[in-house]
Order: structure tokens, then sequence, then C-alpha cells
């Protein structure tokens, strides 16, 4: 049976202002943040994923925030154990919990139960063909035992579709496609979960906006954070925190791979493509409020939110 509790969700893209409207909204009402970005777990990661600074996590609770140390891994399953936790500990204290992000990975799991499994690659797809031609299907689905015996078990050494699908996602993402599916129930299922979209319907505004926060990284000093975190941990471009936009890139900079030219660029790009994905994906769910924010003061767009839903 579903609680009365509610659960809010503020989701949005890159770059929309989520954590400073989230703040607006947590000067009047008695909410405590609970971050949905798997880059802000990261201890230390603070530049390049605009991590709200000392003094406001201080002053205001958050959750979910430098929890993890960057040479260490987090995955989807940890994360969702975790804030199922962290809900329960808040409502308890007689609060209000407000999930705010813009990983989609973590949304769809916490709503829905389910990870997003990766759309088709053609390229992966040649490959799967090739291999499916060269080596037989019987071989192929033999494979699973090792990679993924949830999947062995599940399809049908025929099942020519399902192999090739099966197949395709362990080799985009580097996980067993059985891995993206879970028993646990969904929050959406616990809780009574309120949706609101954070969305930019001027394009040319919100690319302006994107640059100005890539230039800004940088000011900031990202190049010099990257310097320290590989001082102080083992990681590399394998590792789970530096596959973030911004610091995966700077390490191929200080590789010496790429200009500093090349480097900036390939952050503009990097977060203008994940702001599409994120709008994508997010057309994929149903809100409770969607709001255009564009040419919208932080304040604004909090009192907007407030007049068109209930929090108490």
């Amino acid at each position: 049976m579903k609680h009365e509790e509610k659960v809010f969700f503020l989701v949005g893209p890159t770059c929309t202002g989520k954590s400073k409207i989230a703040i607006e909204l947590l000067k009047k009402y008695p909410f405590e943040v609970i971050s949905m970005d798997a880059s802000i777990i990261y201890k230390n990661l603070n530049i390049g994923t605009d991590k709200p600074r000392r003094e406001i996590l201080e002053k205001y609770n958050h959750h979910m925030v430098d929890i993890v140390e960057p040479d260490e891994s987090f995955n989807v399953n940890s994360y969702c154990k975790t804030v199922d936790y962290v809900i329960d500990t808040i409502i308890q204290k007689g609060k209000i919990p407000l999930v705010v992000g813009g990983t989609m990975m973590y949304f769809n799991r916490l709503l829905r139960g389910v990870d997003l499994l990766p759309e088709r690659d053609i390229s992966e797809r040649k490959f799967i063909n090739y291999l499916v031609y060269r080596y037989g299907l019987s071989a192929i689905h033999n494979c699973f035992k090792i990679i993924d015996s949830a999947s062995f078990s599940r399809i049908n050494s025929n099942d020519l579709q399902r192999i090739e699908r099966a197949l395709e996602v362990y080799l985009l993402t580097g996980k067993p496609m059985s891995s993206f599916f879970t028993d646990n129930k969904s929050l959406n299922g616990k809780y009574n979960s309120k949706v609101i979209f954070l969305l930019p319907n001027d394009k040319q505004h919100y690319h302006k906006k994107i640059q100005l926060r890539t230039s800004k990284i940088f000011d900031d000093g990202l190049v010099n954070e990257v310097i320290n975190l590989k001082k102080n941990y083992d990681i590399n471009s394998q590792s789970q925190s530096m596959k973030s936009i911004g610091y995966r890139q700077t390490l191929e900079y200080l590789d010496g791979n790429i200009s500093e030219t090349q480097l900036y660029e390939k952050c503009l790009n990097a977060t203008r493509q994940l702001a599409k994905r994120q709008i994508t994906w997010m057309k994929k769910f149903k809100a409770d409020l969607q709001v255009n924010i564009d040419h919208k003061s932080y304040v604004e767009i909090a009192e907007y939110i407030e007049t068109n839903l209930h929090f108490t």
C-alpha cells in the first residue's frame, strides 16, 4: 500500500539551477535535500560538479553528497538502497524529502525500479552480427555463463534477438543485462511521489548558459583540482569518478593527448550532449509540474513551484 508521505523530485538537465532553486525552497519549507547526482557523491570533486558550497551544505541538510572516495565505485543499487533509508529517516524526523538532480539512471530506478538500458548502437550491432556469423549463436549464448549467468538461464539459446541485445548492453556498459533489473520496489510504490521538471525552451539561451558554466569551471581551477586528485588518489581514466564530464577530458589534457583549446571544446560538447540525453529521457516520464526556466530567476522559479504544488 502506498503511504501518504510525500517525496518531491526536482529534476532537470545540467545547468538549469536545480540546487539553487532547491535552496530557495528550503528557506521556506521543512525540506531535506537528497542529491540525485552521480558525480556529487564523490569527495573532492567540487569544481567540475558545481557542488554546493561548503557553507550551504552546512546550513541546509544535504544527503548523498561527499559519501564516496574518488578511487571507489558506487553503483545504482547502492545508491537506491541508501536513498531508501535516508528518505525513511527524513520522514521520521517530520521533514520532507526533496530529491534533486539529473542523473536519469538514478531517477528511473527510484521511480520505476529498473535501470535505463542504453540505446541501441549500430556499430556494436555490426560487431555482434560478425561474432554470431563467425562463431555461431550457440557459442555466443554460452559466453553468458561467464559474463551474465542470469541472462544465460533466462534466454533461450536460439533467441537471436535477445542474445544480441544482452551482449550489446554488456559491451556498451560493461555490466550484465540482468543487473539492470531489480526486485526492489520503486519509491513510487511506497510514497506519494511528486515530480517537478525544470526544462529550457529557448535553446540559444540555454546553450549560452552551458557555455558560461564550462568557462567558469576552468576559471575556478578545474585543472588544478584534477592534478590534486591524481596526487592523492589512485585514479585514472577508467575510475568511475573520472568518467564525469570535465574530469575525463582533463585527464586527457594532463596526459598530453589534447590541447588546452581542445579540452575546453570537448567539455563544452560533452555537456551539450549530456543535456540533450537528459531532456530526451525526461520525455519518457510524466511530471506533476513542468516548469519553463527560461529568463527567470531562481526565486521566481521557486515561487512558481510553490504556487502550483502543495508541499505540506
